[in-house]
């Protein structure tokens, strides 16, 4: 189960089926600077304090490939998901946060500000269909995988409405300062549809490492969303280097073995996102670097299991005057399972 997913580094023969799941738990423990014009709920008081706290996201996507024929995959893949914000930043006397910009709460609730909503929750993300080009297929023994993708991803309905940006004249008096709305700054989709392109290369090899090789993705909206939000255009690069299965033949529990272990590294690029009327999202450009370990077990009934265990290392640019500063500590662990079912489809066969 090379890294990027369980569909990833596997070729299917005309007719073949693989069925796949990925689980992934996120643990992002954030930090930003003060938001210098912005005003605590109901008060001409200004936030006059840094804002903190725990962002998780439990990420489960399903899917299934088919061989249309010994070049041609398919291959459609469900995102669901959870994400749940913790606000460790001061609160009143009732508990509620003294920001309009984060609160206690998670991606699958609706948010309302007077009746407006604002986020519609939810826990089904963007599909998925991808069509794989296998230009090399090395099934067995030593050799080399080549694939290229072509996808489409389709938006679902969990989007926020506006911009966490927005500001409003609350008391209709020119001369008080205009105050940022309440907003919620996560969701689960971006709202648009989205190309995806993708470039895979594997080599199978007798000596350490005995699998290597990695992925390369562009992923870039197609149109905006109904709401006006432009999403970022999105570059990654993930490898990987493998052990042979040598070493730990003794490991096994059950049906079950040790299979391989070596380590991963994912960077990935985020250009500028924007609204509509709003120009650039602060923020929104990054590179993120995740380094990790990978560890697969292997099934006699011919499924396999991968685990990851990764730190993440985001930095963002700050060529925007509307950029903070901002910090975040990531650590993520990814439980990954595929098995090619023994039936075929005949009629492609």
């Amino acid at each position: 189960l090379p890294v990027g997913g369980s569909d990833t580094g596997i070729g299917l023969e005309a007719g073949e089926i693989m069925l796949f799941g990925n689980y992934a738990y996120q643990h992002f423990d954030w930090w930003h600077e003060r938001i210098n014009d912005a005003y605590q709920p109901g008060t001409d008081i200004l936030e006059d304090f840094d804002h903190r706290g725990l962002f998780k996201n439990n990420i489960l996507s399903l899917g299934f490939t088919v061989g249309l024929n010994d070049y041609w995959n398919v291959t459609l893949t469900q995102l669901i998901s959870e994400r749940c914000m913790e606000w460790d930043g001061p609160t009143d006397s009732n508990g509620n946060s003294l920001t309009v910009h984060h609160r206690t709460e998670c991606s699958s609730v609706d948010f309302y500000d007077n009746g407006k909503p604002i986020a519609f929750g939810g826990l089904l993300g963007d599909t998925r269909l991808n069509f794989r080009y296998l230009l090399y297929n090395q099934m067995k023994g030593p050799g080399s995988r080549i694939f290229l993708g072509l996808g489409l991803d389709i938006p679902s309905k969990s989007v926020i409405t506006e911009s966490p940006w927005t500001k409003s004249d609350h008391d209709n008096n020119e001369s008080t300062p205009d105050r940022y709305t309440p907003h919620r700054h996560f969701y689960l989709s971006d709202g648009a549809y989205k190309m995806n392109l993708e470039l895979q290369f594997f080599k199978k090899r007798i000596m350490f490492p005995v699998f290597w090789g990695g992925t390369f993705s562009l992923n870039f909206p197609l149109n905006d969303s109904k709401y006006g939000f432009s999403p970022s255009t999105r570059y990654e690069l993930s490898l990987l280097a493998m052990s042979s299965s040598r070493p730990f033949k003794k490991l096994r529990i059950g049906k079950f073995s040790l299979s391989s272990i070596g380590p991963t590294l994912t960077i990935a690029h985020a250009g500028r996102s924007s609204w509509e009327g709003q120009g650039e999202t602060p923020n929104s450009k990054s590179i993120l670097y995740v380094p990790g370990i990978n560890i697969l077990i292997s099934s006699d009934d011919g499924g396999g299991f991968g685990i990851n265990i990764a730190r993440g290392f985001e930095s963002y640019f700050s060529d925007n005057p509307s950029d903070i500063d901002e910090e975040t500590d990531i650590y993520s662990i990814s439980i990954n399972y595929r098995t090619v079912l023994d039936k075929r489809i005949d009629w492609l066969w």
